[in-house]
């Protein structure tokens, strides 16, 4: 027989204390980066894996949820490359597999015209040798299940992308209390509050770029540092907008700790 017991410790007595007041202190000197909005490649990366992992899952089961989604712009030509697990008891031969891939390929490219007009291409698991017989298959739909699961955060930006041409934070989102860890609910706040502004500004802010961080044991909705460095669109004058994107993100600090509350509802994104 195997038996597997399951133990959680207690964490360090000095972060417990922070905890413990209730006062919603900083457990973490970290910091929250967001920007909006975003770009027709960033659009469009994001709306393929939603659409892999959304819709598509009740027409194409033998796509897995392990999904990843490189985008690539070189001036007017965008390269979309997929990583796609596929679920081996979907698939009963080569010419199955084929198949299932091609029909993949064709929804991303009917999905991608509403994102752009330009031309798109499709490459899908790109790793295979269909003459060597070497086809991303898996059990589970997981490429966890052979070791490959990377790091936590890697893929867990909560804006859903990765995104090497802006700013991002290191944090992974997912797995933190969202009550007093800023690693958490300082990335959730840059990315409401840059969006905001980008949607209630619009015509007036091209692009915004959102920084908050933290000191540890310090009021949460009291950081060290909020900024917001903005592109004005043409015309725009600095000085009516200073004041509203100022009101703006003093307005989210001045309500976060209603955002421990829209978290555990599942109304924020998290990854």
């Amino acid at each position: 027989d195997v038996i597997i017991d399951c133990k959680i410790g207690q964490g360090s007595v000095d972060l417990r204390g922070l905890y413990d007041t209730r006062k919603q202190l900083a457990n973490d000197t970290s910091f929250g980066v967001s920007f909006a909005p975003y770009s027709e490649t960033e659009t469009l990366a994001l709306k393929t894996e939603e659409l892999i992992n959304g819709p598509l899952k009740k027409d194409l089961k033998e796509v897995g949820q392990d999904i990843k989604v490189m985008a690539v712009r070189n001036h007017d030509k965008i390269r979309i490359t997929i990583a796609a697990a596929m679920v081996g008891r979907y698939i009963p031969d080569k010419d199955h597999y084929r198949s299932a891939v091609q029909d993949l390929r064709e929804r991303v490219l009917d999905n991608a015209v509403k994102y752009t007009n330009r031309e798109v291409t499709v490459d899908i698991n790109t790793g295979d040798n269909y003459e060597a017989g070497i086809f991303y298959l898996t059990v589970t739909g997981l490429s966890w299940e052979n070791g490959d699961d990377g790091s936590v955060g890697r893929g867990n930006r909560n804006t859903g992308l990765i995104t090497p041409y802006r700013p991002m934070s290191l944090e992974a989102a997912a797995g933190k209390n969202p009550v007093t860890h800023v690693g958490k609910l300082y990335n959730v706040l840059a990315y409401e509050a840059a969006h905001r502004i980008a949607k209630e500004l619009e015509g007036s802010v091209r692009e915004v770029w959102i920084r908050i961080v933290s000191q540890i044991g310090k009021p949460i909705d009291q950081p060290q540092a909020a900024t917001a460095q903005c592109i004005l669109a043409a015309g725009a004058k600095l000085s009516k907008v200073k004041p509203e994107v100022e009101s703006i993100l003093n307005e989210d600090l001045e309500n976060i700790e209603k955002l421990t509350d829209r978290i555990v509802a599942g109304k924020c994104r998290i990854f």
